[in-house]
């Protein structure tokens, strides 16, 4: 797990607005039905299947967040951090595929945002707060995903 990704959830922790209602028994499962690929990957690459971090990385998820917007309405969004903007794009690409639009209606996640962010130093709170409240009252248009660039 990269520092950016501690200091993340860190951040929105204290925020009060960090969901771990996604369990990763749930996330192991998902990616074992919906992304084969993902899993034979690992296996590939020896990592440990019971590193959480992986599984969730396959899912292009950092955190999950329930964030309201202006009307008072309540959303659950994937948050991935990354730090170089191919990345990022290849990023949004993938889970605005239908194949993600799957995985989110199974974990019950209404928007994934990209977070393009300096991997070198945190964010603070304040900071967080502007930009995701900022994103939530946003159109994040018909897929619900977004890119944000965050420096």
């Amino acid at each position: 797990m990269s520092y950016q990704v501690i200091w993340f959830r860190k951040s929105v922790n204290q925020l009060q607005l960090l969901d771990r209602s996604v369990s990763f028994e749930t996330a192991r499962a998902i990616v074992s039905e919906h992304l084969p690929l993902a899993v034979k990957d690992m296996e590939a690459k020896g990592l440990d299947p019971e590193d959480t971090d992986h599984w969730w990385e396959s899912l292009l998820i950092s955190g999950v967040i329930k964030i309201e917007n202006a009307q008072g309405k309540l959303f659950k969004v994937a948050i991935y951090l990354v730090n170089d903007q191919k990345v990022a794009e290849k990023a949004l690409e993938t889970v605005e595929s239908k194949k993600f639009r799957i995985i989110r209606t199974v974990l019950g996640i209404d928007q994934h945002w990209i977070v393009l962010t300096d991997a070198r130093k945190p964010h603070s709170n304040d900071k967080w707060m502007d930009v995701l409240y900022e994103q939530i009252d946003r159109n994040s248009g018909k897929s619900g995903c977004a890119l944000i660039e965050m420096w």
